[in-house]
C-alpha cells in the first residue's frame, strides 16, 4: 500500500485519492470560470458555453488532469519498467480514459438523463465499465506485451473478475467527471433558456397590460348578455357562455404553468363549437376526445395552437378532406394528432414561428422527453405530439 503523503492542496492521500480530489478541484475551478453573470431585472442568467469555449475548457482539463495523474504516479509509485514502456502505457491508458469519457459525455448521458431513462443509464454505466476494462486489457496486456514483452498486471491479477474489479475504480472516476461536465453544461443551457423565457414572459405581460380592458368588465358584460338571451335566444346565450368561459380560462389559467387535462379539453371543445357556429355547423371537422379523464395535468394552453393551425389552413368544405383532431391518453402520456388538407396555391410554412415557439417551450419543460413530428405530403399536413403528464 502506498504511504499517505500530504498533497499540494493540503490533504493527505494515496495515489488514487490524490487524482480524484485534484480532478474535483479542476472541475470546480472550471465551473467558476464558466459562469458569466448577466443581470436582467431580478433574473440572473448563466450564459451557456460556446463550442469554442467548451473545447478550450476540455483541453485545459485534460492537460491538467493528465499532468497531475502522472505527477501523482511519479510521487507515489515506483515503476519496474523502462521509460519507453511507461510512455506507451501512459498513452494507452489515457486513450481509454478519453474514449470512455466522451462515450458517456456525447452519447450515454444526453440520451438517458433528459428523458429520465435511469434503467438505461445504469445499464450503460455497467457497459462502459466493462468497455473500459476490455479496452485497457487489449491495449496493455495484449498489444503492449507484444511490443515490449512486459505486462502491466501480474499473472493472477489478470483474471477477469479481479481485472474488472480493479479497473472499475478508474472507470467510475472518469465517468463521474464526465457526468459532472455534462450536468454543468446542461445546467448552464437550461438556466439561460429559463431566464430568457422569463424575460419574454415579463415583456408579454407588460405589453398585455398596456392594451387590455379590465377582465371583470368583460365577464360582467358577457354575463349580462347571457342573462338577457337565455330565454329569448338560448343558442346565442349558450355561445356567449362558452365565450365567457374561454376568456376566463385564457385570463386566469394562463397564469399557471400546469392545468388539468379535462379543463384544457373543455377549452378546446368550446373553441371548436364557436368555430363551427361561424360556419353554421357545416365545417367538415372530426373530433376525437377521451371520454374518461382523471386528474392528469399538462402545460397550460399547449394544445390550442395545433387546433387553431388546422382550422386556419385546413379545407373545411370538402367531405373527403376533413380536419381531424384526435386526443388520446395512454401509458401516462398525452397524444394529440391533427390532420388537414390545404389548397396548394396557398403558402404553407410547416416550420413557421408558431411551431418553433411550441418546440422551444417543449424543450424547456420536457428537455428531450417528448415527441413532436410535423409532416407535409402534397396538400396533406399532419402534426403529432406526445408528452408525459406532469
Amino acid at each position: 500500500m502506498n504511504p499517505c503523503v500530504p498533497g499540494i492542496f493540503g490533504f493527505c492521500c494515496n495515489h488514487r485519492d490524490f487524482v480524484v480530489r485534484f480532478a474535483v478541484f479542476v472541475l470546480k475551478t472550471g465551473i467558476s470560470n464558466l459562469r458569466s453573470l448577466k443581470i436582467a431585472g431580478n433574473t440572473v442568467i448563466l450564459k451557456p458555453m460556446t463550442r469554442a469555449q467548451e473545447i478550450r475548457y476540455h483541453i485545459i482539463f485534460w492537460i491538467l488532469f493528465i499532468a497531475m495523474d502522472k505527477i501523482a504516479a511519479f510521487m507515489f509509485r515506483e515503476s519496474r519498467y523502462e521509460l519507453d514502456w511507461r510512455l506507451m502505457q501512459a498513452v494507452f491508458f489515457t486513450t481509454v480514459q478519453v474514449l470512455v469519457f466522451y462515450l458517456n459525455y456525447l452519447f450515454l448521458a444526453p440520451h438517458t438523463i433528459p428523458q429520465k431513462k435511469y434503467k438505461s443509464l445504469a445499464l450503460g454505466i455497467v457497459i462502459l465499465i466493462l468497455v473500459f476494462a476490455g479496452l485497457r486489457y487489449l491495449l496493455e496486456e495484449v498489444i503492449l506485451f507484444e511490443i515490449t514483452g512486459n505486462h502491466n498486471y501480474f499473472g493472477n491479477s489478470r483474471r477477469f473478475t479481479f481485472y474488472v474489479y480493479d479497473n472499475s475504480f478508474f472507470a467510475t472516476r472518469i465517468l463521474i467527471l464526465s457526468f459532472a461536465f455534462y450536468l454543468v453544461k446542461r445546467m448552464l443551457k437550461t438556466n439561460q433558456q429559463l431566464a430568457q423565457l422569463e424575460i419574454e414572459k415579463k415583456q408579454a405581460e407588460l405589453q398585455s397590460l398596456k392594451s387590455q380592458l379590465s377582465p371583470h368588465f368583460l365577464f360582467n358584460t358577457l354575463n349580462s348578455l347571457y342573462s338577457d338571451l337565455y330565454d329569448t335566444s338560448p343558442k346565442a346565450g349558450a355561445d356567449i357562455l362558452k365565450l365567457s368561459e374561454m376568456l376566463r380560462y385564457v385570463t386566469y389559467e394562463n397564469e399557471h404553468d400546469e392545468v388539468l387535462l379535462k379543463d384544457e379539453i373543455q377549452f378546446l371543445q368550446n373553441y371548436i363549437d364557436l368555430f363551427q357556429r361561424r360556419f353554421d355547423h357545416e365545417a367538415n371537422i372530426v373530433v376525437y376526445f377521451p371520454k374518461e379523464i382523471g386528474s392528469e395535468k399538462i402545460p397550460s394552453l399547449m394544445l390550442i395552437h395545433f387546433v387553431e393551425n388546422a382550422f386556419k389552413h385546413g379545407i373545411l368544405n370538402e367531405p373527403k378532406k376533413p380536419v381531424i383532431i384526435s386526443i388520446t391518453s395512454e401509458k401516462e402520456q398525452l397524444h394529440i394528432h391533427t390532420s388537414n388538407y390545404f389548397r396548394t396555391q396557398v403558402s404553407y410554412d410547416e416550420q413557421g414561428i408558431g411551431y418553433k415557439n411550441i418546440r422551444k417551450r417543449l424543450e424547456l419543460i420536457y428537455h428531450e422527453n417528448f415527441k413532436l413530428e410535423i409532416s407535409q405530403e402534397n396538400d396533406h399536413f399532419q402534426t403529432e405530439l406526445k408528452i408525459p403528464f406532469l
